[in-house]
């Protein structure tokens, strides 16, 4: 576990151990539990070809026969592979998220996790 040292308030320092070993080590200071960072759950940046690999069969076959040009081009343009970084922010990305919603290939909560990256669960 991590701490937080402090004296009067003010943080002396940051230590990794038992809360016996802190307060042995520090007996006239406070503590505080410094929680441990959560798990990532997606992936913010990312190949084009993760993108297309985290996508179901059902889902990329839905995109390639989509009737709406902009899903089926931008399904088509994953498959290329070509060497670039996606990244979460990109407008393209989040368009691609939005049209591949609104033609009911994704559903609200998938195409919402989407919008937070790749999740990681998908990437397996």
């Amino acid at each position: 576990m991590r701490y937080k040292v402090l004296k009067d308030g003010v943080e002396v320092r940051k230590v990794k151990g038992s809360l016996e070993f802190v307060q042995e080590v520090y007996p006239d200071h406070e503590y505080e539990l410094i929680p441990p960072r959560p798990e990532p759950t997606h992936k913010t940046e990312f190949s084009p070809e993760e993108l297309l690999n985290s996508f179901t069969s059902a889902e990329s076959f839905a995109s390639i026969t989509s009737s709406n040009p902009a899903v089926k081009g931008q399904a088509e343009l994953l498959g290329l592979r070509r060497n670039i970084t996606i990244s979460k922010d990109d407008a393209g990305y989040i368009t691609s998220i939005e049209d591949l919603r609104s033609e009911g290939i994704l559903d609200n909560d998938t195409a919402d996790s989407y919008l937070l990256g790749i999740p990681l669960e998908r990437l397996q």
